[in-house]
């Protein structure tokens, strides 16, 4: 009998080990309609005039044409954009401290959000219209 256990333990522990053999992060979501994708993001900090600006870009979205928020977090705090609907699978949102570009559409930010640091300089997100983040990078910003 002691012998069938551990037998019977082993096809447990061999099964168990190729079902989580399947299993990994690149996987796509059981639900279908899950939102998904790919972001860019890319900043730039200037001395003069004092400025920060950030761009965040997501493509290979899901839902097709759906609702999207950007937030960015950074050595001055963090800023959320308001609502975008995308074009397709595709959306771009805009951080700026020029008050032209703001006035043109960018969501406005301070001119010391960004300051280099160890590390990501900022962290762009995308969020789907639950306020999930679907979409995240950290990336070290342009200092000229």
């Amino acid at each position: 009998m002691h012998m069938l256990q551990q037998t019977g333990m082993g096809l447990v522990a061999a099964a168990l080990a190729v079902a989580l053999a399947g299993c990994s992060d690149t996987d796509t979501p059981s639900d279908p309609g899950a939102a998904q994708g790919d972001i860019r993001v890319q900043c730039e900090r200037q001395a003069s005039p004092d400025r920060s600006k950030i761009s965040v870009d997501g493509n290979n979205l899901a839902p097709q044409d759906g609702a999207f928020r950007a937030r960015v977090t950074a050595a001055g705090g963090s800023v959320t954009s308001p609502t975008r609907q995308a074009a397709g699978d595709e959306v771009e949102f805009d951080f700026d401290s020029n008050p032209n570009d703001v006035a043109e559409g960018a969501t406005a930010i301070v001119p010391t959000l960004i300051a280099a640091r160890a590390g990501a300089d900022v962290i762009g997100e995308l969020l789907d219209s639950q306020g999930q983040v679907v979409a995240s990078q950290g990336v070290e910003c342009q200092f000229p």
